[in-house]
């Protein structure tokens, strides 16, 4: 999925995802495909189903956003510096 598509099917929520494809750009991640894996109603519970997938499972590129958000940006960032 696009950003995009993810905005429009699931408007005004904070959003937990998984990077299918993506490369870097300026010291930006640019996601090409995004996979949905949950959506919650406030940032709280997602960063909690963030911190425990990223722990099982540390190799994979997951974001928690919010569509409310016309673009998904990510800054880089060193991996050991990730919660």
């Amino acid at each position: 999925m696009k950003w995009k598509d993810i905005r429009d099917g699931y408007p005004d929520c904070w959003i937990l995802l998984e990077a299918i494809e993506a490369h870097s750009d300026q010291k930006k991640r640019v996601v090409d495909k995004i996979a949905v894996l949950d959506k919650f109603n406030n940032s709280g519970e997602a960063m909690t189903a963030y911190r425990e997938l990223h722990k099982k499972y540390p190799e994979r590129e997951l974001y928690v956003a919010h569509t409310k958000n016309k673009d998904l940006e990510i800054e880089e960032r060193n991996r050991r510096s990730i919660i």
